[in-house]
């Protein structure tokens, strides 16, 4: 079976549920907002309904991007078969290409999304391409920087911004052309670029944090008395499993007030999951949502892993928690590889995507990037990661909250 027929036949299974998100950024690295992203269909505006009936019906709004907006791509056919749109103004950004061709009927609908409320921005803005109406309309524009020479990306930006309209940088593939871009004032950024490695050059990473997450991630600590004794090292950390003990989220019906206690109540592999989190968690300099991209790539990886052959879930959720580690200490992952006693198995999961942990974990990458193809080509499951999508944002949202306390 080729790779096109089974990604058809995947995405018509799981067509109820595919749906994932991309964060947008702002220049300090703040998520300002996500952009839903759902498989290529025949026809594009049944893609858009798809994704709109997936965030709001099967997963939720809410749970897809929290307080934040969604990006959503419409066609000139969808917005003209669903008008008015059943949607908040205030939830939702309309992006429309930039080089949409607009004829009165479809002018009238854009001055009614734009009278109640909706905000428009034009995908793949070019300086001299699209119609003056449509950028009347819009409030920013989204210039894809792939593959563009600085002067052209420089151009795109001084025409965009001399219309009063904000820029978002799409695509960015590495931190140098971020630089780039943020050099030129652009509002917000959207890529890749995001979870790349800042190398902390010159200064060491903690090696307490470094010995504590090998041990814990590896089993080394295997007996609750050596346990006791990493976590003991770290008061703010024994005092957080305390209360993650103790917390709802666990269900504690007994109060703990020891370590010890805390380990009875909550387990072994429990407590040496929790421990890394919270020793991640503390690491400041890195931007808070990589430590949740971090998040759900090891419960989507974790769960994933649990239905495909071979694949185990406990090493699933640390081959996704360490794939940011990196971006989080600061260090190449052949260097932190080398430094944290994983064994092969878990080296070339991280290291190259091998074994069957590596490729559910570029399995995940894959659906997290929309790349919903490049998916189904590692050999996972679309239909696994999709069903497993709206638990692991569950999961993640309810982590972060005991992480946060």
């Amino acid at each position: 079976m080729s790779h096109s027929t089974r990604f058809a036949r995947e995405t018509e299974r799981a067509a109820a549920v595919v749906v994932s998100r991309q964060p947008i950024l702002d220049n300090v690295e703040r998520i300002v907002g996500f952009e839903l992203l759902t498989p290529p269909e025949a026809h594009p505006h049944e893609a858009t309904a798809g994704v709109l009936s997936q965030a709001i019906a099967d997963i939720g709004l809410l749970k897809l991007v929290g307080d934040r907006p969604a990006h959503v791509d419409v066609t000139r056919e969808f917005l003209l078969l669903v008008s008015p749109l059943p949607l908040d103004p205030a939830r939702v950004v309309l992006e429309i290409a930039a080089d949409e061709h607009i004829d009165d009927e479809l002018l009238a609908v854009l001055r009614e999304i734009r009278t109640a409320g909706f905000r428009i921005a034009l995908d793949g803005f070019r300086d001299g391409v699209g119609e003056e109406v449509l950028l009347d309309l819009a409030d920013s524009v989204k210039i894809d920087v792939r593959d563009r020479s600085e002067e052209e990306i420089e151009t795109d930006v001084n025409a965009a911004r001399g219309r009063g309209l904000n820029v978002i940088a799409y695509g960015v593939p590495t931190r140098a052309v971020y630089g780039f871009c943020r050099g030129l004032g652009f509002d917000a950024f959207q890529g890749q670029y995001f979870a790349e490695p800042v190398v902390v050059q010159g200064a060491s990473v903690p090696t307490y944090r470094l010995r504590a997450l090998s041990m814990l991630a590896a089993g080394d600590a295997a007996t609750f008395e050596q346990l006791e004794r990493v976590i003991a090292e770290d008061p703010g950390l024994a005092l957080k499993l305390v209360k993650l003990a103790n917390s709802a989220f666990y269900g504690g019906r007994h109060p703990v007030g020891t370590i010890k206690q805390a380990l009875m109540a909550l387990g072994t592999t429990t407590v040496r999951r929790w421990a890394a989190l919270l020793a991640l968690a503390g690491v400041n300099d890195r931007p808070s949502h990589l430590l949740e991209t971090g998040l759900l790539r090891a419960r989507l990886c974790e769960l994933v892993a649990s239905r495909t052959d071979g694949a185990e879930p406990d090493r699933g959720f640390t081959v996704g928690l360490f794939s940011v580690v990196d971006s989080l200490l600061g260090m190449r992952m052949p260097d932190l590889l080398a430094e944290l006693p994983f064994d092969e198995r878990t080296t070339r999961a991280l290291g190259g995507h091998e074994g069957p942990e590596g490729k559910v974990l570029a399995g995940v990458l894959a659906y997290e990037a929309g790349e919903f193809d490049k998916c189904v080509q590692t050999g996972v499951s679309l239909v696994d990661i999709a069903k497993a999508y709206g638990e692991a944002l569950d999961w993640t949202d309810g982590a972060l909250v005991q992480l946060s306390s």
